[in-house]
Order: structure tokens, then C-alpha cells, then sequence
């Protein structure tokens, strides 16, 4: 139970439409990321914008282009509408230096290993529509729809439809987001996040890695104490992740009996079936 209380208290979350933080996130996590490159990015006019947004391919020029669309060219109706037009657009990138993006559906496909901690993008900035719809909810503040791994040509013609008619004028009912209510971590409660911390749980080299490196830089340790109280622990971001899944399964404290392969049991053998319960905040299993 103290483990999980103790996540619950350190999960501050900044939300806007398509992005929130998942207990801890600043520019600084972004690799490869200089002040040198956010000055260049700045001078960028909108047309070299449009090409670069969709050549992006790691996290810091994908976040390079939003922070200088944000400062420069949110009132350019021009430069939005444009923008629109690449919402259809299926090309796929393979983004490199994603430490503590989560995108939860490149999670489960393993392009992402979840850290534990990170800023959470609902829009899939691997595919240049999905970039380009991103950065029109950032500059509008307006969500018409998100653009995911499994979005259709036609719901991503829907999509650009609806922000090519509100950049127009015309009035465009926005997107409506379903909410679990009550839940204790919001930015966790839906299927998607409860399938990907599933399977970031199962082995992973990269995720190895980056605990030993952790431990090394932070506690100048080469492996976990054996202390289960250790702060140490939360280098590995497993230690996170069995928290969040009893947060969202109602455990009142981490069960050492709910590894790995028993959660990857559990969601074979129920996803279908599980429900949130609105009056306690979490998912049960429906009853057959």
C-alpha cells in the first residue's frame, strides 16, 4: 500500500487535449535536444515547417517543430489549413531518442518501452498525420479527433475535413473524450494504457538497460539492493508499472505474485471482458 500511495502523490499531470504528463516529464528528458537547435527551429518560416513535420524522424524534431509552430505561427491560417491537408497522409517513421514519450499503441508494438514516467501523446507521431494533427490541437486548442496506429483513410478524411471547416468558419462539433470515473490516475484508465503497461512488464533488453544505468548514475550501484524499500527500485520501471496495475485493478497494496507472465495470462484471458466500475475506480472482470 505504501508504494502505491507514494505514486499517487507524486503524480502531477499537465494535461491539455492530446498530451499529459505522467508523473514527471521536462524537456530535458528529450534526447538529442540543444538550445542551438531550438534557436534554428525558431527562424524556420511555415513553409519549411510543412516539410520538415513531415521528414521528422526522431521525438526532438518532432517536438522541435511544435515548439516553433506554437511561437510562430498559430494565427496563420495559411500555415493551418495547410497542415490539415497532411492529416491524411500515411506515412510512417520509425522515430528515433523516444526516451519517455508514451504513445501507448507504440508500446504494445514495442517501437516504445515504457520508462515508468514521461509526457503522454494520444495523437501517433510516427505517421506525418498524426504529427500534423498533434501540432493543429496544439496551435488551436480544438480536437476534432485523434489520428492513431490503427486510424482509417477514411476516419482520417473525417478528421481533415473537420479542421479544414473550422478553419473555414463553419461550426464543428469537437471530439468527445470518454472518462473512467474516479479514476485515481486519469491518464491510465483506458484499455490502450492497461494492454500497453501489460506488456512493458515482459522482458526487455532496453528496459534492462536502462535501470543499470540509473542505478549506476544515480546511486553509483551496479545492481538493485536487495531492500525492498530501497529507493533504488524506481530505476526499474517495472516498479512503476506493477503500481499502476494495482491502482487500476483496485489492489490495495503490489502483489509479488502478479509478475510478468501472470499479467500477460490475465489479459489474455479477460481483456474482453473488463469493466470499469465507476463507484471504486477501477476495472473487475464482468461476471458471465
Amino acid at each position: 500500500m505504501k508504494r502505491i500511495l507514494l505514486l499517487l502523490l507524486v503524480c502531477s499531470t499537465y494535461k491539455s487535449y492530446s498530451q499529459k504528463v505522467l508523473t514527471s516529464w521536462s524537456q530535458q528528458n528529450i534526447e538529442n535536444y540543444t538550445k542551438d537547435m531550438y534557436d534554428e527551429a525558431q527562424k524556420l518560416t511555415s513553409a519549411q515547417l510543412l516539410i520538415k513535420n513531415a521528414n521528422d524522424t526522431s521525438w526532438s524534431d518532432v517536438f522541435l517543430t511544435l515548439n516553433a509552430s506554437v511561437n510562430n505561427y498559430s494565427k496563420d491560417i495559411g500555415y493551418l489549413k495547410a497542415l490539415a491537408a497532411q492529416v491524411i497522409n500515411t506515412k510512417e517513421t520509425k522515430l528515433q531518442g523516444t526516451s519517455r514519450l508514451i504513445i501507448w499503441n507504440r508500446v504494445v508494438s514495442g517501437d516504445i518501452v515504457f520508462e515508468g514516467k514521461g509526457l503522454i501523446i494520444d495523437n501517433d507521431l510516427y505517421k506525418v498525420g498524426g504529427r500534423a494533427n498533434q501540432l493543429l490541437q496544439s496551435l488551436t486548442n480544438k480536437n476534432f479527433g485523434f489520428v492513431t496506429v490503427n486510424s482509417t483513410e477514411k476516419q482520417l478524411k473525417i478528421i481533415s475535413n473537420k479542421w479544414l471547416d473550422y478553419l473555414s468558419g463553419k461550426p464543428v462539433e469537437e471530439y468527445r473524450i470518454d472518462k473512467n470515473e474516479n479514476a485515481k490516475i486519469p491518464e491510465i484508465s483506458n484499455l490502450e494504457a492497461v494492454e500497453a503497461l501489460i506488456v512493458s512488464l515482459q522482458p526487455n533488453s532496453t528496459k534492462e538497460n536502462i535501470t543499470k544505468n540509473c542505478l549506476k548514475r544515480v546511486y553509483n550501484l551496479e545492481e538493485m539492493p536487495s531492500e525492498k524499500g530501497s529507493q533504488a527500485n524506481y530505476c526499474n520501471p517495472d516498479t512503476y508499472t506493477s503500481a499502476y496495475l494495482g491502482i487500476l485493478f483496485g489492489d490495495e497494496k503490489v502483489s509479488n505474485i502478479k509478475d510478468a507472465i501472470w499479467w500477460k495470462n490475465f489479459w489474455l484471458a479477460n481483456h474482453s471482458n473488463l469493466v470499469w466500475n465507476a463507484e471504486k475506480g477501477f476495472y473487475e472482470v464482468k461476471k458471465l
